[in-house]
């Protein structure tokens, strides 16, 4: 939850503090950020692969029950791919160096 100083108090309502959030978002993205692209799960996992040869890497379930996954392709391309319950996915964002990284456990202190 955000809070915020006397200085602020009052200032924004909830409404109002979402707008401003949106506006200065707007404002501070790059001309060439991406757009949202949502289409048939299928259809997407195809164009991934035969495309940019990317395959999952990673994936999880969001709280509110999206699948999200990420792609990768052995140029180092990747891609963050949500889908929600019903089936709708989307291309939430891509980019390039992506790198796995296999973590080693530590020692057992006790062994």
């Amino acid at each position: 939850m955000l809070k915020f100083g006397s200085a602020t108090k009052g200032m924004f309502t909830p409404g109002a503090l979402a707008a401003t959030l949106i506006a200065g978002a707007a404002v501070a993205t790059p001309v060439s950020a991406q757009a949202v692209s949502c289409g048939e799960r299928q259809v997407m996992l195809n164009t991934l692969k035969d495309r940019y040869q990317e395959n999952r890497t990673a994936y999880g379930i969001t709280a509110d029950g999206r699948l999200l996954e990420i792609f990768s392709g052995p140029s180092g391309s990747w891609t963050l791919l949500m889908t929600q319950p019903g089936g709708k996915s989307c291309l939430m964002s891509s980019g390039e160096g992506w790198r796995h990284i296999i973590e080693e456990k530590p020692a057992d202190p006790v062994a």
